[in-house]
């Protein structure tokens, strides 16, 4: 809101008196219309930004196992204008781009081995980069780059580079750095860090990067994908009931600037165990409302799915036995379904004969973006009090965890885990 301002009154406070066409103001009066219509143009201060320096830190496997793979060509000829090392025999030739510089890579094969060799950092001496081991990508290497910016100092930035023999002509890289660092928040400092998520060696392009924070003050940074502690670096973020956005941050990561934004946004709820289940309501089969709190009381299974989901439709024998088998003893089989259109779930609801209350939502719903859906099936198991016991059980595994929670001394002595989350197949994406 501008605050509104009248010149007459505060230039009579200050000594000058009405100001005529006759008599033109002097140097004082000048300054102070021009100081007065300052205020008036813009009005109440805006939010004083908020700054905070940030640390490189090398190691993003403590944080997070997950990476956008970024990939180059690689050829059997050099690129041109490009310099590299005469060699003997054959070899495989590209050029990483980071930052603002280019950093040529060469695959070499020897007797007994493939030796990869890159420009760490930009000036054309290569050096061997040693495979650290196997995995699904192919043979890892952790590579130490230094980086040019326009304007700003050299800066490390650590990258795995990944090759594998079965698409040789391939390379594929990751960040395998962040930048880390506290930032006061309100009344408390709290820990975050900035990852760069396109792996293009710079932090200034927000929507190119996420921002962890500890939103929930326990001292760790959570970065699963569906994490209530993960945003987007362009995306508004609400801690402690203030909402922050992010204003900018340094092409290097070496700092960050953040202010209060002006469009409120909610917080995130926790999805974990222990943490209480968000509510919601839906309408049901039969038009009814369908509020997850009204079944308080009662232990919940909460199971998102589509018919079009594989894995899906092989868990509905749990899902029947569940509310065939549980129902007189307090437990509800609630779905959230998926599906792109409403024909095709209520489809699905007839040719699986399903009796347990179900919800649409469609492809892109608020049940499944409250509960931040990235795959299916996705299966939250809540107790009586409307906590989150597990999630993410499939077949077996959830009904003994059903059982755990109907007879808990039982579970007990049997060593089932109580409220810790569950691990089940791992979930297909929602696009089918």
């Amino acid at each position: 809101m501008t605050r509104r301002v009248t010149l007459g009154p505060l230039m009579r406070r200050i000594g000058l008196g009405p100001m005529t066409r006759r008599a033109a103001p002097g140097p004082l009066a000048r300054r102070a219309v021009a100081v007065l219509l300052l205020v008036v143009a813009v009005g109440i201060p805006a939010a004083a930004a908020i700054e905070a320096s940030l640390d490189y830190v090398e190691g993003i496997t403590q944080l997070t196992g997950g990476c956008f793979i970024q990939a180059i060509r690689l050829q059997a000829e050099p690129a041109e204008g490009t310099a590299y090392p005469e060699i003997e025999g054959a070899a495989l030739y590209g050029v990483l781009t980071l930052a603002d510089g280019r950093h040529a890579v060469f695959l070499e094969q020897t007797d007994v081995d493939i030796v990869l060799r890159v420009d760490i950092d930009g000036t054309g001496s290569f050096v061997p980069a040693p495979w650290e081991g196997l995995s699904s990508a192919g043979w890892t290497a952790s590579v130490p780059f230094t980086l040019t910016y326009d304007g700003l100092e050299p800066s490390p930035y650590r990258a795995f580079l990944m090759w594998n023999p079965q698409i040789p002509t391939v390379l594929t890289y990751c960040r395998d750095t962040f930048r880390e660092g506290t930032v006061r928040l309100g009344a408390r400092d709290v820990r975050i860090a900035v990852l760069d998520e396109d792996t293009d060696g710079r932090y200034d392009l927000l929507e190119g990067g996420a921002l962890l924070i500890d939103a929930d003050g326990d001292g760790e940074l959570l970065a699963s994908s569906d994490s209530h502690e993960r945003f987007a670096l362009a995306e508004p973020f609400n801690i402690d009931g203030t909402t922050y956005r992010v204003d900018e941050v340094a092409a290097d990561g070496a700092w960050i600037r953040l202010t209060e934004s002006d469009v409120s946004v909610a917080p995130k709820p926790p999805l974990l165990a222990g943490f209480p289940a968000p509510d919601f309501e839906g309408v049901g089969l039969s038009d009814e409302a369908i509020w997850l709190s009204a079944f308080r009381g009662s232990i919940v299974v909460l199971d998102f799915w589509a018919s079009w989901c594989g894995p899906c439709v092989a868990e509905m024998p749990t899902f029947r036995h569940l509310h065939d088998a549980y129902a007189d003893r307090g437990v509800v089989v609630l779905g959230v379904n998926l599906d792109r259109s409403e024909d095709a779930f209520l489809g699905a609801v007839d040719e699986f004969e399903i009796e347990s209350p179900q919800i649409y939502d469609g492809a892109d719903g608020p049940l499944s973006t409250l509960y931040r859906i990235e795959g299916i099936p996705t299966t939250y198991l809540i107790d009586r009090d409307g906590l989150i016991h597990a999630r993410d059980l499939r077949g077996q595994d959830l009904i003994d965890a059903v059982d755990g929670l109907l007879n808990p001394s039982d579970a007990a002595a049997d060593g089932l885990p109580d409220g810790e989350p569950g691990s089940g197949e791992p979930a297909v994406g929602e696009g089918g």
